[in-house]
């Protein structure tokens, strides 16, 4: 099957002889075989192809004439003018092929035979977690599609990562030119929210419900926390909205330090009650009279 040539360039069908030029140029930056010596043969193939969809593309006349028929005035695989059976001519790339001068002069400098080392650029990858796998830390499964070809890593996300932070992966980015170092890898985290843990900072909020005897008398109950289940004491005369803490029972900090949990109190009253309870409680009242809402307006 002939090769697509835009596709080659990674670059639309209708784009500009300045966007095909772009695209040429970072391409030839990647993967020119004088900045690969140690995969030069690989290099040099991936290279001819990228400079035949130049060669075509980049001429007008050949770039209309391909448009309509899929095809070239030289057969697919015997390469593009400017090179050799068993490797790569560089001695006509001067002539001919409008805009090569330039675009060897931009990689190599005008006049100098070697290039010097550069770092090569880093890698951004989001990724979402579940609440859980974030307050406790968790390793995650990364495929990258890089310029050298896929690999998939297992990374470890620190415990109380958060939405927006950045995990860098040291030396996991793009591979460097001309010996120089490979750029490095950063994770962006999103957090989906829980169905009952709220975070602020490094401390957990959960809404716990009571009964209006629990508030009135106290009680020992069961709570969650994100370490499982655990058992606190609901003060006698406990009010809606009051905040229990519950101390280490947060999200670990950078340091190893962990912050706390608090227990939001939401009492919780019986929607219908009998004439006996009515009663009741009309008795409670008058023998333990309060105005809950004097003083405050």
């Amino acid at each position: 099957m002939a090769r697509d040539y835009y596709e080659i360039l990674g670059i639309p069908r209708n784009a500009s002889e300045d966007e095909i030029k772009k695209a040429y140029r970072n391409l030839a930056r990647q993967f020119h075989p004088d900045l690969h010596p140690d995969k030069r043969k690989e290099m040099e193939a991936k290279f001819k192809e990228i400079n035949e969809a130049y060669h075509v593309l980049s001429n007008p006349k050949k770039r209309s004439d391909y448009d309509l028929t899929g095809k070239v005035g030289f057969e697919t695989g015997t390469g593009a003018p400017g090179y050799a059976p068993g490797g790569v001519n560089f001695e006509e790339f001067g002539f001919g092929f409008g805009g090569f001068e330039d675009i060897f002069s931009d990689l190599f400098g005008r006049g100098a035979r070697r290039r010097a080392a550069q770092r090569g650029a880093d890698i951004e990858y989001s990724i979402e977690l579940d609440f859980m796998r974030a307050v406790k830390g968790a390793d995650v499964r990364v495929s990258l599609q890089r310029m050298s070809g896929p690999e998939v890593l297992t990374v470890k996300v620190p415990a109380g990562i958060r939405t927006g932070s950045r995990v860098r992966v040291t030396g996991k980015g793009e591979e460097g030119l001309a010996g120089g170092p490979p750029g490095d890898l950063y994770i962006i985290t999103s957090v989906r929210p829980h169905p009952y843990f709220r975070r602020e900072d490094n401390d957990i909020y959960v809404d716990v419900p009571i009964t209006l005897k629990e508030a009135l008398l106290g009680a020992e109950i069961e709570v969650p926390t994100i370490d499982g289940p655990s058992r606190i004491k609901i003060p006698s005369g406990t009010q809606g909205g009051q905040k229990l803490r519950v101390k280490g029972k947060g999200v670990q900090g950078p340091r190893g330090e962990r912050g706390d949990e608090y227990v939001v109190v939401k009492i919780a009253v019986p929607k219908k009650i009998d004439d006996k309870s009515r009663k009741l409680i009309e008795e409670f009242e008058e023998q333990n009279p309060y105005e809950p809402r004097k003083g405050l307006w």
